[in-house]
């Protein structure tokens, strides 16, 4: 197995000093004129607005091929202005933050139609682009949850993180993330690993580097309610069952490279682990939201953080998507006033190394023998 992204990840986590993921997510304020307020008010300089306007032109030239938009205007200076926003969001904490970990949801994107996923493409470019420019290590993964039988994932597969290459003979990758993460539920088709001893694009995929998150343990309210439940024959719950055949697939398929797997885990922060995910799959990565507005604590997730080795303390992705995008929103900490938006996320960012640190200091977490990693 050659050095894969989560690899890539953990040098990278250790680089910025955090286990902190922005999550790149795009909430509405309600009206037009209030959503314009909030995305808009990066734009001050002349330089931001000469890139405002020539978003605008180009979206414009978008909106022609979208029958039924209403305000097609409105629709454009708005979506202009996110983009604005996004790359702000995005300089401040490549610049001021040292934050090189980025996770944009692909829900948000969808809602505003065919421009929603060229904005995607085009905040996916961008952090390309930052990444060249200050050559350093930037880290995108793609938050989709994908999931159904092999042929129908392999097309997802080959756009998100693949190349039309091979399939229809043009070299392009239209969004070429470096992780995204998949729905289990249909079974390992979703992993698009082989057929009858053939290599399938997903395993060609993960033997290139790229890296596979499947949907395990989620931190909303009624996650428990299917994924608790007990399996007759494995005295197993399903979620652990799930982990089980991972950690098995990833021996099979030789999936491991200094000790990390391929293969990772969404494991929300919203309800108490005990370490058992950890022990039954010991080189995965888990992806874990619901840090921020949903309230996920560290203590919840702390047990289940690699125990030793290289990597000791790390092995996860600790996601915040609101209290990246909107850190000035006072229920999240921030000083009520969009225009602090920079002085507020860096705010921010400090308050999460401060209570991460802390958290490795508890003495449960001590006890496990994990350290923290950064200096």
């Amino acid at each position: 197995m050659l050095k894969h992204n989560f690899v890539d990840l953990a040098e990278v986590q250790k680089a910025q000093g955090t286990l902190y993921c922005a999550g790149l997510d795009i909430h509405p304020f309600g009206s037009w004129r209030s959503n314009l307020d909030i995305y808009g008010s990066v734009i001050q300089s002349s330089s931001d607005f000469e890139k405002f306007f020539a978003l605008q032109n180009m979206y414009q030239s978008l909106a022609i091929y979208m029958p039924g938009l209403n305000k097609p205007r409105d629709f454009v200076e708005l979506i202009s202005a996110i983009e604005c926003y996004l790359c702000k969001i995005i300089d401040i904490l490549v610049e001021k933050c040292n934050i090189r970990v980025f996770k944009p949801q692909s829900a948000f994107y969808e809602q505003f139609g065919p421009m929603g996923m060229v904005l995607l493409a085009r905040i996916r470019q961008y952090i390309q682009v930052l990444e060249k420019q200050k050559n350093i290590r930037l880290i995108c993964i793609l938050d989709c949850k994908k999931g159904d039988i092999s042929t129908t994932q392999a097309a997802y597969f080959t756009g998100l993180i693949g190349n039309l290459s091979s399939d229809w003979g043009i070299e392009y990758a239209p969004y070429d993330f470096d992780i995204i993460n998949v729905t289990p539920w249909m079974g390992d088709d979703v992993l698009v690993l082989e057929e009858k001893g053939k290599e399938l694009l997903g395993l060609q995929l993960m033997r290139q580097g790229k890296g596979l998150i499947v949907v395990n343990k989620t931190s909303n309210p009624s996650g428990p309610q299917y994924q608790e439940l007990m399996i007759t024959g494995r005295d197993k719950t399903l979620q652990m069952c799930n982990v089980e055949d991972l950690y098995n697939l990833s021996l099979k398929y030789d999936l491991e490279y200094e000790g990390l797997s391929t293969l990772g885990l969404v494991v929300g922060s919203t309800h108490p682990c005990d370490g058992s995910i950890r022990k039954l799959f010991p080189s995965t990565t888990l992806l874990v939201p619901g840090f921020g507005a949903q309230g996920g604590k560290f203590g919840l997730i702390m047990p289940e953080l690699i125990h030793d080795g290289k990597w000791n303390g790390q092995g996860a992705i600790f996601s915040s998507s609101r209290g990246t995008m909107f850190p000035f929103m006072e229920n999240l900490g921030g000083s009520g006033k969009v225009e602090n938006l920079e002085m507020d996320l860096i705010k921010a960012i400090e308050n999460f190394r401060i209570n991460e640190k802390n958290a490795y200091e508890d003495p449960a977490v001590k006890e496990l023998g994990i350290i923290c990693p950064f200096s």
